[in-house]
């Protein structure tokens, strides 16, 4: 379940490209190149404008790459979306970073708009639209793309255009950015808890490696010689180990230590690193018995997962993750931090 701000924002976990082949090692200049860059002297000299963003174009050329799908480079919120002249379709973005930083997306020419309604929330990677040629199709197919520091008219043009300054102070080169601000480079905070369930008054627990707070429990492992530690768990370090098939070398258990009975949420942190299975088989064992919840810690790194809502009660109940995935290695799977957040009596 994805954050988010208190103005229903989805919380941000990275950036990808808008365009190309998905995956986390795609390349994806491999297939698609940039025409004309961030206030680009080239397109000054020719039009007299400095240009506030991006045309990105298959390497195919001409209208090869008309139709290609677009996606959102991160979770956001639908802010304005339509046709307008020149620009034709249009789709704008808001976004919000963990450190509470917002910027805005913009995506344009496009041939077809994918979004339904203002307000509307996207996940990174979501198709938004088509490649398109602008308005009565003036241009050959390109994306013109934009992320901007500040929320500005989803047409923004002129005057900014005219002064390089204006456009700097507005504009982030989108390539750079997005670089900068990879899945699993961002800072991402402890989760809170759903909105509709939210209590007056916040009661959590966080456990892990490097959690070192006995009034909110402990964190227990195999008496295993051959752990491995990694950077990039949520308080540091965190612990890993190869996958097995069927037979278990290693085990971690979450031992919170709950303070009021009551149903609470439990959440688990996919480190940045050595997240290598796609099945991550978290038990979570609470007053109703046992569940089990797989979790692709691979696809979400640097996340918070939602293992789910269940009922605790004081010194009953913990989390227990093995290393048996029924993949063998050279897959990881990763032993961090586990998260409970009271929500309900």
């Amino acid at each position: 379940m994805t954050q988010e701000t208190s103005d229903g924002v989805p919380v941000s976990d990275g950036f990808d490209y808008p365009v190309g082949p998905r995956g986390a090692n795609v390349d994806v200049f491999k297939t698609h190149k940039i025409d004309t860059v961030l206030v680009d002297p080239d397109y000054h000299q020719s039009l007299g404008y400095w240009h506030p963003g991006e045309d990105w174009n298959g390497r195919g050329g001409g209208d090869t790459d008309l139709g290609d799908p677009i996606y959102t480079v991160s979770n956001g919120k639908v802010v304005e979306f339509g046709h307008y002249s020149v620009w034709g379709n249009i789709v704008l973005l808001e976004h919000a970073l963990p450190d509470g930083t917002r910027v805005w997306s913009q995506y344009a020419h496009l041939q077809n708009i994918l979004v339904e309604q203002v307000g509307q929330k996207v996940s990174r990677g979501q198709q938004i639209g088509t490649m398109g040629k602008g308005d009565n199709n003036r241009f050959i197919a390109h994306l013109h793309f934009e992320i901007r520091k500040k929320r500005l008219p989803i047409n923004n043009w002129s005057p900014t255009v005219k002064d390089k300054n204006a456009v700097l102070e507005n504009y982030y080169s989108p390539k750079d950015f997005i670089a900068n601000h990879r899945p699993g480079m961002l800072d991402v905070p402890a989760p809170e808890p759903s909105p509709e369930v939210a209590p007056t008054q916040i009661m959590q627990l966080v456990l892990g490696p490097q959690a070192a707070n006995p009034q909110a429990g402990g964190f227990f492992t195999s008496e295993t010689a051959n752990w491995n530690t990694a950077e990039g768990g949520y308080a540091g370090t965190m612990l890993w180990a190869n996958t097995s098939a069927q037979n278990q070398t290693h085990w971690a258990e979450w031992r919170p230590a709950i303070p009021a009975e009551g149903v609470w949420e439990v959440w688990a942190f996919i480190p940045k690193n050595k997240a290598g299975t796609s099945y991550a088989r978290y038990q979570v064992i609470h007053a109703g018995g046992q569940t089990e919840v797989p979790v692709n810690q691979q696809g979400n790194p640097g996340k918070w997962e939602i293992l789910g809502q269940f009922r605790f009660a004081p010194g009953k109940g913990y989390v227990r993750l093995t290393n048996v995935t029924g993949e063998l290695p050279p897959t990881t799977v990763a032993f961090d931090s586990v998260c409970w957040t009271k929500v309900g009596g």
